[in-house]
């Protein structure tokens, strides 16, 4: 990602996951649905290739 405040969202829900945080995993999800899709690739699909 481009944007320094998407791949900081992005890190944060990786971030999240690893350490089994699902409610702070939701809401870099939901941060990064309402900021601008610079990659025009949803956050659902990039999700959905790492499981």
């Amino acid at each position: 990602m481009s944007c320094p405040k998407c791949r900081r969202l992005e890190l944060d829900l990786e971030k999240a996951e690893a350490e089994g945080d699902a409610t702070k995993a939701i809401d870099c999800r939901v941060l990064l649905r309402r900021h601008p899709q610079h990659d025009d690739i949803p956050v659902e699909e990039k999700g959905s290739r790492e499981h």
